[in-house]
């Protein structure tokens, strides 16, 4: 028989246990109430701060302390573009050079191995023979201006490195201490400031701004452009390389006239791809000719239709005194011994310009017909004429002496025979055809013919210059960022390909390949072809 106290016990000791049993149902449904307690309470005071919050912003608002919106990002942007190329003409490392008779000190002509020039075409795209490129590495920092008509400012630099960078080699590093503030640098490592520019934009009534852009930037002239995998072939054309800028210095206007038309208008210095324009240079440069000033007036007009299958751009370049570079030069015949050597192209100034009108007009467009389903072709094409007045020999010449003309770099020395100075002109004529097959494939086309008088700036060339180029290129966009492209092109005309040769007579450091000894020529047709990968990010 058990105790009192041991069967009130045994009692505790089973209610107890019966707690435990029921603890974990009875703690769950606690838990549950206490949590949905608590959300209740977080959903009630959330809408209990919401109409703060906003009333709090709304009265700062109207105290004039709006919070400021986020700052505009700059964008970095570019491309890597590589290439092999081959031209299907005589290269001197195969050993496959022609010999030409050749002048020597006792005027015995002997035969000798010439060198092959194809003049017109960008030094990249005319290397005898075939060889990897590095043509262009292009960095882009940019801060775009506001969409909204109101006042902004912004800027953009464009960076390029590579081969092609040749194309604006740095004044003081190749000219210092010579008569010519640029040359070209052939080099890998090549470094080229393409842009750099201030943009202001400045509201202009309700609907209409204005643009105001300082600084360095892409010449408004032409239909290619700098960027290789901007256009529509690989090889850059006759046009862009002969007698258009590639970039400016000054300044332009932009005014938007309304959504189809727009006019831009600037004042630059009056040397083409270069800080400033002028001859001589020996370190600095005072943007005049002759001791007058050589602004460079642009002048542009842009149409775009409403369904933006249709656009056009006319462009104008006038200088009132002349321009230097380009170095023009004369051919007084070609019979001479060296009919080509006077003038310097566009990239390097030249001894013969003299002060004249120069005007350059240009017009270029492109058409997308409707009957066409999915947009898939395009016409394009370009016109490009010009002239210069006066525009070799200066009136100083005359009087400089022997040692002079060499210090100055003018080759060959005065005097010569035939006649010099009188105006020149140039006209060109570009097609091009534009068939995208799918979103991976399309076919490109394009004809170019040149034409220059017998006074011109065409560099090494022997004129008149009658000159016809047509190119064929497939594109393959393999993917968002990569683009392969091959591209087949002939050259044909007048003394398009040129052999040159060391002369006896003339020290070759003085006065380069292109007075070194013209020998002989070819009227074509040249072949290349080029196999470009480009990726951009």
């Amino acid at each position: 028989m058990l105790l009192p106290w041991k069967k009130y016990t045994c009692w505790w000791y089973l209610f107890f246990f019966l707690i435990l049993l029921a603890y974990p149902t009875i703690g769950k449904a606690i838990e549950e109430e206490n949590a949905s307690s608590m959300d209740e309470k977080k959903e009630t005071t959330q809408q209990t701060e919401a109409p703060t919050v906003h009333q709090l912003e709304k009265i700062l608002e109207q105290e004039g302390i709006a919070l400021p919106p986020p700052k505009p990002a700059i964008k970095l942007s570019g491309y890597v573009d590589a290439s092999y190329d081959y031209n299907f003409f005589n290269a001197p490392a195969f050993g496959s050079l022609p010999s030409f008779a050749s002048q020597t000190l006792n005027g015995k002509p002997t035969f000798g191995p010439a060198v092959p020039v194809a003049p017109l075409r960008y030094a990249d795209d005319g290397i005898p023979g075939g060889g990897f490129n590095l043509n262009q590495l292009k960095v882009v920092l940019e801060r775009e201006l506001s969409k909204e008509n109101k006042l902004d400012g912004a800027f953009r630099f464009d960076l390029m490195l590579g081969q092609d960078a040749g194309l604006g080699v740095p004044d003081a590093v190749e000219g210092l201490g010579t008569a010519n503030s640029t040359t070209f640098g052939l080099n890998t490592s090549t470094i080229f400031v393409e842009q750099a520019y201030v943009a202001v934009q400045i509201p202009a009534g309700e609907n209409h701004k204005v643009e105001i852009h300082l600084g360095k930037f892409e010449a408004p002239v032409g239909f290619e452009v700098l960027e290789r995998p901007a256009n529509l072939n690989f090889s850059y054309g006759l046009f862009f390389n002969n007698v258009e800028p590639f970039v400016l210095v000054g300044s332009q206007i932009y005014y938007v006239i309304n959504a189809s038309w727009r006019v831009r208008g600037g004042l630059v210095d009056g040397g083409f791809n270069t800080s400033r324009g002028g001859y001589p240079y020996f370190g600095f440069l005072d943007n005049m000719v002759n001791q007058l000033p050589t602004y460079l007036v642009t002048f542009n007009l842009d149409y775009e239709s409403t369904n933006k299958k249709l656009l056009n751009t006319f462009a104008l370049l006038y200088g009132f005194n002349g321009t230097n570079p380009p170095g023009f030069g004369t051919s007084p015949s070609a019979t001479l011994a060296y009919p080509g050597a006077y003038a310097n192209g566009d990239i390097i100034p030249g001894p013969y310009n003299n002060n004249g009108t120069y005007m350059e007009l240009n017009d270029f467009g492109s058409w997308i017909p409707s009957v066409v389903p999915g947009d898939k072709l395009m016409f394009s094409f370009e016109l490009v004429g010009g002239f210069y007045n006066h525009a070799v020999a200066p009136s100083g010449l005359t009087t400089f002496g022997l040692s002079q003309q060499q210090l100055l770099g003018i080759f060959p020395p005065f005097p010569f025979s035939l006649g010099y100075d009188g105006p020149t002109n140039w006209l060109g004529v570009g097609l091009y055809q534009l068939y995208k097959f799918n979103n991976y494939f399309s076919l490109n086309l394009r004809e170019q013919y040149l034409q220059a008088s017998w006074n011109s700036y065409l560099e090494g060339f022997i004129f008149p210059a009658n000159i016809w180029e047509t190119t064929l290129t497939l594109r393959f966009d393999i993917a968002d960022n990569l683009m392969v492209r091959i591209e087949g092109r002939t050259d044909f005309g007048n003394h398009v390909l040129d052999y040159y040769q060391p002369n006896l007579l003339v020290n070759p450091s003085r006065i380069g390949l292109k007075g070194n000894g013209l020998v002989g020529s070819s009227s074509g047709p040249l072949f290349f072809g080029a196999i470009e990968v480009v990726f951009t990010y």
